[in-house]
């Protein structure tokens, strides 16, 4: 399945494995988080650091209020773009149950193009 990583700014409590709905340009797709890879300082937008490894720190979950950078699957493959390469496409929403919970930015799509499989 193809991955997507994605800028996200939250505005529920999510974890990898948590399913969602996603709304990107005029495509509806059910998406589920596979990993969070970073969290983001609000204020100066750059990676948050161990101070003692100088690593990303890599949240166990994201609550209301973060941003983050998180790796999203898509239950099968749509049209979507990098936001570096055509904004409109890059843009999208993550809702559930009728609330909106994320609102966020495609940063890099996964090179297994080719292994794309529906379910």
């Amino acid at each position: 399945k193809q991955w997507y990583q994605r800028r996200v700014v939250i505005t529920a409590g999510i974890a990898p494995g948590f399913n969602c709905i996603m709304h990107i340009h005029s495509a509806i797709q059910e998406v589920s988080f596979k990993e969070l890879v970073c969290s983001l300082d609000k204020k100066t937008g750059k990676r948050k650091m161990d101070p003692r490894t100088q690593t990303p720190i890599r949240p166990r979950c994201a609550k209301e209020g973060d941003v983050v950078y998180a790796k999203l699957q898509l239950s099968s493959a749509i049209c979507i773009e990098a936001f570096s390469d055509y904004q409109q496409m890059g843009r999208f929403v993550l809702r559930e149950e009728g609330k909106t919970i994320a609102i966020g930015k495609v940063l890099k799509i996964s090179e297994k193009l080719n292994s794309v499989s529906t379910n």
